[in-house]
């Protein structure tokens, strides 16, 4: 681990809840590997007046509260990272939002780095923001650990409810079991942009059974969505305790990726995520998603679904090898180590401009 002596950090979220996955693996669980690894980390105080930090990090965040943070930490000479996880600027432009754009535009010019998961995702933000070019760092988001989340002992609601899709599954009980998970993004991404996916496994469908579970918090969208499918589906939604054991309950991820500037800076997050699950992927290609094209199946629907519906077993080998190319490459101690890099590199400008 870099060492960053007696260095004290900070990171600020509008909120600290770890339902939220841009929470949990780029605020939450980078702040606890990070601790353990001997750092001074604490979350901004929200309340009290904030001690002088050496640098914080603002992650996700672009409101009254932020900017706060950003005049307090100006006030401190304090360092200033602006983590950023997903294009805000084309959220913006879905909701024709050029207040929040010009906010967002002020927030990243005020930092001195910016974080994103990937290159792509910075390349993108710096077509909106050229100012920040030479400040834009890669950190990538810190891996969900589903075998530890799978162990917990879930809450009552959470065992019925994986009842039901037990029961679902034991109703096809020859047939290919899919699972879509996520949120929606109006226009851009989510369960508005299924139709093409769920026509390739109506297409397929008719070599072998095919079912599909939908996991997220947005049943009516599911059930718009799903009016006119004619393959077996079921709704279930999305917690922090049942998700992993849901997710086990399938042999494949479905992960169509509409072409947008919304979509193409994401993280491997989502297929990573059903990778550590055990399951195969089946997905749409971004630039991201290329160092995993040796363990799962990009751009080929009908081949990804008979490769797991007639030869599950010859995958094995090759969805191991995923998992372990993940746990090199985005494990714990890796991705904390890029944390300590990065707080190093702003310890070091607050220094140089004291």
């Amino acid at each position: 681990m870099t060492d960053l002596g007696g260095g004290r950090f900070a990171f600020y979220a509008k909120r600290y809840s770890p339902r939220k996955a841009s929470i949990r693996l780029r605020v939450l669980e980078p702040m606890a590997a990070l601790r353990d690894a001997g750092l001074r980390i604490a979350r901004y105080p929200r309340v009290r007046r904030a001690p002088a930090f050496d640098a914080v990090v603002i992650s996700k965040a672009f409101g009254r509260g932020a900017m706060k943070v950003v005049r307090a930490a100006a006030a401190a000479r304090s360092s200033l990272i602006f983590d950023i996880c997903d294009n805000r600027f084309a959220n913006n432009r879905c909701q024709r939002s050029a207040r929040h754009g010009m906010r967002t535009n002020h927030l990243l010019c005020r930092a001195d780095l910016v974080t994103v998961p990937t290159e792509r995702m910075g390349q993108l933000l710096i077509q909106s923001v050229p100012d920040i070019s030479d400040r834009v760092r890669v950190v990538p988001d810190m891996l969900d650990d589903m075998s530890a989340k799978g162990a917990r002992r879930l809450p009552l609601l959470d065992r019925w409810r994986l009842g039901q899709l037990e029961r679902f599954h034991a109703r096809h009980g020859d047939a290919l079991h899919c699972v879509w998970f996520g949120n929606n993004m109006p226009g851009v991404a989510g369960l508005c942009q299924l139709r093409d996916s769920v026509a390739e496994l109506e297409r397929f469908a008719a070599r072998h059974p095919v079912t599909l579970t939908i996991i997220s918090n947005k049943p009516a969208l599911y059930r718009k969505a799903s009016a006119d499918w004619s393959i077996p589906h079921h709704y279930l939604p999305w917690s922090l305790a049942g998700f992993s054991r849901a997710l086990r309950a399938h042999r494949a991820a479905i992960i169509p990726v509409p072409r947008n500037d919304y979509t193409l800076g994401k993280s491997i997050n989502r297929p990573a995520t059903a990778m550590m699950a055990g399951l195969g992927v089946i997905a749409d290609s971004i630039e991201s998603y290329e160092e995993l094209r040796p363990y799962i199946v990009l751009d080929d629907w009908q081949g990804g679904l008979a490769r797991y519906a007639f030869g599950w077993e010859g995958e094995q080998e090759r969805l191991a090898a995923g998992r372990a190319h993940l746990d090199r490459h985005y494990g714990r101690g890796r991705i904390a180590e890029r944390w300590a890099e990065v707080l190093r590199e702003a310890e070091a400008r607050r220094i140089a401009q004291a």
